[in-house]
């Protein structure tokens, strides 16, 4: 049986119309270390019992944030159907062993 891979999900989102502040929700622990690292990033919320991060930015405008997100996650960025909400899909980092 074919064993389903876990993947991270990173969600960006605008606080408010015509305002610059964005919001980043991740499960990635990448991602919010290179998050945390940043000095015009603020940490705003964070799970206890689960990897779960939230973070504000400030961008001028959606198409810089979406650039942002790419960057920051180095993944396809794509656009909710729903909502005005964009999400990158991430994959763990698997390091492959030399059997000796």
């Amino acid at each position: 049986m074919a064993e389903k891979l876990k993947r991270y999900t990173t969600y960006l989102w605008q606080e408010q119309k015509r305002y610059p502040l964005f919001r980043i929700q991740t499960d990635d622990p990448r991602v919010a270390r290179k998050l945390k690292k940043r000095k015009t990033t603020k940490q705003v919320s964070f799970g206890l019992n689960c990897a779960h991060w939230i973070f504000q930015l400030k961008y001028s405008s959606p198409k810089k944030a979406k650039n942002g997100l790419f960057n920051i996650t180095g993944a396809d960025v794509q656009k909710h159907h729903d909502m005005d909400v964009f999400v990158a899909y991430t994959y763990p980092h698997m390091a492959l062993k030399e059997e000796c």
